[in-house]
């Protein structure tokens, strides 16, 4: 009688643990795949390349258009919601923008670069705000682009110091305001009027009717003469008498010469002072002053030739500058020193 074969426990087990995975196995093969279109989509990317080298191109041709449709299929959803979230928040954006622009052009107290400046940021950090919320809605995670737009940020501004210098320096100046648009200043020894603050630059209008462009960053550092922001502009148009004169005298016929000019405040009301006793001058200025520093050059101009013909009609001598030469004859001796005598080299 033949015994039978003893089968040990363990042998047992391995061969059920086996067949689990083995099962495990088939299953997982059963399984459909739930993960993303994209692997997918490369994968049929991948076959249709290698199709196409093949030869076989109506084959690939067939193999994209089905997998395209799917993609389009599964990713229609999210393309119809995130089309619905830019119409939304895109109108509320557009809504909001108005409203801010009209509040700030009712103000007294924004001046029209601090409202450009505002108005830009607004824009800005709206238009971010709604291309987040469509990226998010059609599945994509912005803190990558987020992040490399700040990679990006920071290399632009060390390659661009200078332009986010001025800019920086522009906004300081629209949030400080040492100067408003349709002021007149002296910038760098220029006279003219503020026409435009931008982020970036300064421009000033001059009695040419040119443009002068100045960085904000010059601006900010510059000593800046503003001729508007406190008011009544004094005006001094300088002139001279001789020593033999009175300066009383000058003085009543320059005064009279401001009586009825409506371009003149009353009060404080006009003067001439005696400025400076000069070498062969007695120099005075007249002071008027003007509620608007628009008219100081025009002003200028005319009390100058006013004051120079009124001062020759009452015949006030006015000095300028000469040079007395006394020439002297030597009693009739040559005192001119002779010429040198030029020494040859033997």
């Amino acid at each position: 009688m033949q015994a039978a074969p003893i089968q040990s426990p363990n042998a047992d087990s391995a061969q059920i643990a086996v067949d689990s995975v083995q099962a495990g196995a088939d299953t997982l093969s059963t399984v459909p795949d739930t993960s993303g279109g994209q692997p997918r989509l490369n994968e049929s990317f991948s076959e249709a390349g290698d199709l196409i080298y093949t030869g076989r191109f109506g084959e690939a041709l067939d193999l994209l258009g089905q997998n395209l449709e799917q993609e389009l299929a599964r990713l229609g959803p999210k393309v119809l919601g995130a089309l619905l979230v830019l119409i939304i928040f895109y109108s509320l954006y557009r809504m909001c923008y108005s409203v801010l622009r009209r509040i700030l052009r009712r103000s007294s107290y924004i001046q029209q670069g601090l409202e450009t400046l505002v108005l830009q940021s607004f824009r800005l950090g709206g238009l971010a705000f709604v291309g987040v919320m469509v990226l998010q809605t059609l599945g994509v995670d912005p803190s990558a682009l987020v992040a490399g737009i700040g990679i990006a940020g920071i290399a632009l501004g060390f390659a661009a110091r200078d332009t986010v210098e001025n800019i920086i320096s522009g906004v300081s100046i629209l949030v400080d305001q040492p100067f408003r648009i349709g002021d007149t200043v002296i910038v760098q020894g220029t006279y003219g009027v503020i026409s435009e603050i931008t982020l970036r630059t300064t421009r000033l209008r001059t009695p040419k009717n040119e443009i002068l462009v100045v960085p904000n960053q010059q601006m900010a550092n510059e000593k800046v003469l503003n001729h508007t922001i406190a008011g009544a502009l004094r005006i001094e148009i300088p002139f001279s008498v001789a020593y033999k004169e009175y300066p009383d005298e000058a003085r009543k016929i320059v005064l009279a010469l401001t009586r009825g000019d409506a371009r003149l405040l009353e009060h404080p009301a006009p003067k001439v002072v005696v400025n400076e006793l000069n070498n062969s001058s007695i120099d005075l200025s007249l002071w008027v002053y003007v509620p608007e520093a628009e008219h100081e050059r025009q002003i200028t101009y005319d009390y100058t030739e006013r004051i120079r013909e009124a001062l020759r009609k009452a015949d006030i001598e006015i000095p300028f500058p000469h040079v007395q030469l006394k020439l002297d004859e030597g009693e009739g001796r040559n005192t001119m020193p002779p010429p040198p005598i030029e020494r040859r080299k033997l």
